[in-house]
C-alpha cells in the first residue's frame, strides 16, 4: 500500500471520504467490488461497519479498472 499519514486511528467511512476528497458511497462501492479502497483494505468492525486507517490514497497507488 502506497500511501501518506500512516498512523493507529482509525477512520469511518466518512470520515476516510472527507480525508480523500471523495463521497462515501464511492468508498463503499469500490470496497464492495474489490474489497479495498486502490489498495487500502478496511477492518469489518463487529457490527458490521468498515473501520479504515487514517491514510490518504495518492494518485496512481493501484490501477484496478
Amino acid at each position: 500500500m502506497h500511501s501518506t499519514g500512516t498512523t493507529d486511528r482509525k477512520l469511518s467511512c466518512a470520515e476516510f471520504a472527507a480525508r480523500n476528497h471523495v463521497k462515501a458511497p464511492s468508498v463503499r462501492s469500490r470496497v464492495c467490488r474489490f474489497g479495498h479502497y486502490f489498495g487500502v483494505k478496511p477492518e469489518r468492525l463487529a457490527n458490521g461497519r468498515l473501520s479504515f486507517p487514517d491514510v490518504q490514497v495518492k494518485k496512481g497507488d493501484e490501477h484496478d479498472a
